[in-house]
Parts: structure tokens; C-alpha cells; sequence
């Protein structure tokens, strides 16, 4: 539906979940770090291996494959993601993610939200008890977040994000963005997307398709597919070209997201789950202090970003 999880926290907020072959992650350091904006970096040297790994042409960056068995490994990841939500959306009792957790957690939740706070936090329970999986060669990330629209009805919201011409401007991600199709309930729209990390920047040319559900006058979802994402290079110049799918930096290969909508006296809650495909972290990255978790930070902060700007944008939305 909308620009999601790039490759694109404080201490106490969990690391991203990412599955890959390397099962086990980083705790981090707190030892000789400075801070970059709100981030914790590991000292200068690690620093300068991230820039030195990260910042080069694609490829110099190299390796980064998607191979048939990663691209195996996601489409069954993906099947069971499908049908988890299909079976919360259609519960008749219980729809919002929250509504599946422990009454404290969701209270806990339900109070941020009312204070103006974006929740995010790992999705758990996507592969089914006992199933054997594994991805190599890449990472699947997958987060789910939710806010709080105050003053506003779903009848409202929902065009909002369907005006797909005019999300340039709006989310912080979306330099250009066009409209391609339209379909009773289902969208096909191109992004072109900047993403930032702090020295890294990559641009993509994306083509993405969103088909929304109106269960009842209260509750609404959708679900949006990247059919195509390409990374830019030489942005911005006459050289400018993009790369051929699955040759690139590999920090976004495949993206689905699925969202729900809840009316309330307050607004509207809503909700979004995303989940992303990237080349694994390489190895000597890996090595550094730190950086694991600051780079798999990227997915939850894209999310944070967009469920912020349907919080400052949509209320003072009219439409056309």
C-alpha cells in the first residue's frame, strides 16, 4: 500500500527479527560508541568498515545473489504469513494484531497509542511449530506497527491512501509516486523510492500492486505486493540505469505488507505488517561491533516512518 521497510531505538526497544541462515544475532556493544543522531555506533574503526563495505558502486558490494533457493524459502515464508493474517482477519471476534496478545500487552499497547505513540515490534509466530526452515544467502525481516489516527473515519482514511498520485510529498521515502491503475478495490501504482541509513543512500524504481477488504462500516484491510523493485544507479545523472533484478546491493529484494483498519470512538487504529527479503548481513560486517543490530534496525524504522505520516497527513486530507 504504501512505501515499506528499506534496509532501512532505544536500548531497551528489541532488535529486528530477521531469519537467515546465521541464526544466532549480535547483542551489540555499549563499549567505545558515539552517537549519530539517535543511534549508538560502535567506535570510529567499525564505522569506517561500514562505510568502506556499504558505500561502494554495487558492484564493488558484490555477492549479492538472490538465488532460487532464497527466492524458495520466501515464497514459503510468505504462504504461511498469508494465511496467519487470513485467519485473525476472518476471526469474527478478534481482528487487529493486538487483539491477540495477552490483555496486559495490549493494554500496554492501547496506551501508547492514545498517547500519540507508533508501536512496533517483531512479528512472532509465522512459522508453524515444528516445520523445518531455513533461508540462505538472504534475510527475511518482518515487523508489524500500529497507530493511532485521532479524528477521523475509516470512510475518510481509506482515500486517503488510495490517492496514490499524491504520495510524493507526504511519506518521507516517495520522491515520485503515479497512480497506473485502478480496479474496483485494487491499485497498481509505481513508486520511486530515496532510502537513507546514515552514509548509504539507495534509490529504487518500485511497481506495486494493493487490494483492499471492507469487512464492515468499522473495519477495513489490504494487502500490497512489490512486483517490481529495482535499484537505481548513477541516480539522478545522465547515466542513470536500473540494475537488473536480483544483481544489485541486495538490501531490498522483495516486499509484501499487509494492513488493517479499525474504527474507534478515538479514530482510526491502524495497523501494518511488513515483510521484507534482503541479502544476508555479510560476514565481515557481521564482525563489527554493533552494526548487525544498527542495520537491522533499517525495516522498523521505514514502518515507524510511514504509520507517522498517515498520523500527520490524513486528518487535514479533503479530497478532491
Amino acid at each position: 500500500m504504501m512505501p515499506l521497510a528499506l534496509l532501512h531505538q532505544s536500548p531497551s526497544r528489541p532488535i529486528s527479527p530477521v531469519w537467515s541462515s546465521r541464526r544466532e544475532r549480535s547483542k551489540g556493544s555499549h563499549g567505545n560508541e558515539f552517537t549519530f543522531g539517535r543511534e549508538r555506533l560502535p567506535r570510529f574503526r567499525g564505522v569506517c568498515l561500514f562505510i568502506a563495505l556499504l558505500s561502494v558502486s554495487p558492484a564493488v558490494a558484490s555477492a549479492a545473489r538472490l538465488t532460487p533457493e532464497a527466492i524458495n524459502a520466501w515464497d514459503k515464508y510468505l504462504e504461511w504469513a498469508d494465511k496467519k493474517v487470513e485467519r485473525e482477519i476472518t476471526d469474527g471476534t478478534r481482528f487487529l494484531i493486538q487483539d491477540y496478545l495477552s490483555s496486559q500487552e495490549k493494554g500496554n499497547v492501547l496506551r501508547r497509542l492514545k498517547a500519540g505513540e507508533v508501536v512496533a515490534q517483531r512479528m512472532k509466530g509465522v512459522i508453524p511449530s515444528g516445520a523445518d526452515f531455513d533461508i540462505h544467502d538472504a534475510a527475511i525481516h518482518h515487523w508489524w506497527g500500529s497507530i493511532l489516527v485521532p479524528q477521523v473515519r475509516l470512510e475518510d482514511l481509506l482515500p486517503f491512501l488510495q490517492d496514490y498520485d499524491h504520495h510524493a510529498g507526504r511519506f518521507l521515502e516517495v520522491e515520485k509516486s503515479r497512480l497506473l491503475s485502478k480496479d474496483g478495490e485494487n491499485y497498481k501504482f509505481s513508486f520511486r523510492l530515496k532510502r537513507s541509513k546514515a552514509v548509504v543512500t539507495v534509490y529504487y524504481n518500485t511497481e506495486q500492486e494493493c487490494a483492499y477488504r471492507i469487512h464492515n462500516s468499522h473495519h477495513a484491510s489490504s494487502r500490497s505486493r512489490a512486483t517490481k523493485i529495482a535499484e537505481l544507479e548513477n541516480p539522478g545523472t545522465p547515466g542513470e540505469r536500473e540494475l537488473p533484478p536480483g544483481e544489485d546491493r541486495g538490501f531490498l529484494w522483495r516486499l509484501v505488507s499487509w494492513w488493517r483498519f479499525q474504527q474507534t470512538d478515538d479514530g482510526v487504529i491502524v495497523e501494518c505488517e511488513s515483510a521484507s527479503l534482503s541479502r544476508s548481513i555479510p560476514f565481515l560486517i557481521s564482525m563489527v561491533p554493533g552494526l548487525r543490530g544498527y542495520l537491522e534496525s533499517v525495516p522498523r524504522e521505514s514502518l515507524e516512518n510511514t504509520l507517522t505520516s498517515i498520523r500527520h497527513h490524513a486528518p487535514a486530507w479533503k479530497k478532491p
